[in-house]
């Protein structure tokens, strides 16, 4: 599917009720969603903090990709994890869209005036940051130049949408959560990377999404 006709069934998909949490935890066992579904409802009485990442489409070489980032190693919950770019919202921030732009803009060097933006998928908690994250949905009509900000970003990934279509891709490896406590999880396996977590979910949401274009 081109760039164009895959932002026509997104539009169309949008405006229908999201898969959800379910689709965001379709690869984990019944155990874990259980659990995380506790923490949500927890998460949904406390004050925590928001935050907003992107999901950016753009076409090369005849395929459509995604840029993920690399974060660099650092003391933190999230060091060296593979993200969408994003971060906390800023006071400065319009809304949840413009904290999505600016980021992408501040970590990866794409303007604000070059996406396009769709709308919104399901937020997503984060346990050991207590970040409520806010997704949102874009493509550049014209394929994107990375410039990516070295204290922010490692390296950029461009990850192409069709990986997320096989299976064959996602596997369970054992991950160190919250720097102190080693689990095993589910992700996706691209090139020498593997990808974790909050974007391996909404990852998954996205692909719900696609599917139904098949069906």
């Amino acid at each position: 599917m081109d760039l164009t006709a895959l932002v026509d069934h997104l539009t169309l998909r949008l405006q229908q009720p999201l898969p959800g949490h379910r689709a965001q935890m379709a690869r984990f066992s019944s155990q874990a969603l259980s659990d995380y579904e506790k923490r949500f409802e927890e998460a949904a009485k406390e004050a925590t903090r928001q935050s907003s990442v992107l999901i950016l489409l753009y076409e090369k070489n005849g395929q459509v990709f995604i840029p993920l980032i690399k974060r660099p190693e650092y003391e933190g919950v999230h060091s060296g994890q593979i993200a969408l770019p994003g971060g906390k919202v800023e006071p400065g921030d319009k809304d949840i869209t413009a904290t999505a732009l600016r980021e992408t803009w501040e970590e990866i060097g794409i303007a604000t005036d070059q996406v396009s933006v769709l709308g919104t998928l399901t937020p997503i908690y984060i346990p050991p940051s207590r970040f409520w994250v806010n997704v949102v949905l874009g493509y550049c009509k014209d394929e994107p130049s990375f410039v990516a900000d070295a204290h922010e970003v490692a390296s950029v990934i461009e990850l192409p949408i069709a990986h997320l279509q096989s299976i064959q891709h996602i596997e369970e490896r054992s991950v160190m959560s919250s720097q102190t406590f080693n689990m095993k999880a589910p992700g996706y396996v691209y090139e020498d990377h593997f990808i974790w977590g909050a974007t391996f979910m909404i990852l998954g949401e996205l692909w719900e999404l696609l599917k139904k274009n098949n069906s």
